[in-house]
């Protein structure tokens, strides 16, 4: 499963921190929808996200 990186958590709920990895259930356009190490859904801008690197 495809992962994200969040790159900047200012005004982001505590759940989200900067550096760490998330999984990623639907890219759209311009938002993510990711899971949190809680297991919360949750849809965020991919500005504050970058992809993790992929091992194929």
């Amino acid at each position: 499963m495809k992962k994200v990186i969040c790159t900047n958590n200012e005004g982001f709920e505590l759940e989200f921190n900067v550096g760490e990895e998330y999984e990623v259930e639907r890219e759209l356009d311009t938002t993510y929808i990711v899971i949190n190490k809680l297991g919360n859904k949750h849809t965020v801008f991919k500005i504050n996200f970058e992809p993790a690197e992929e091992s194929e």
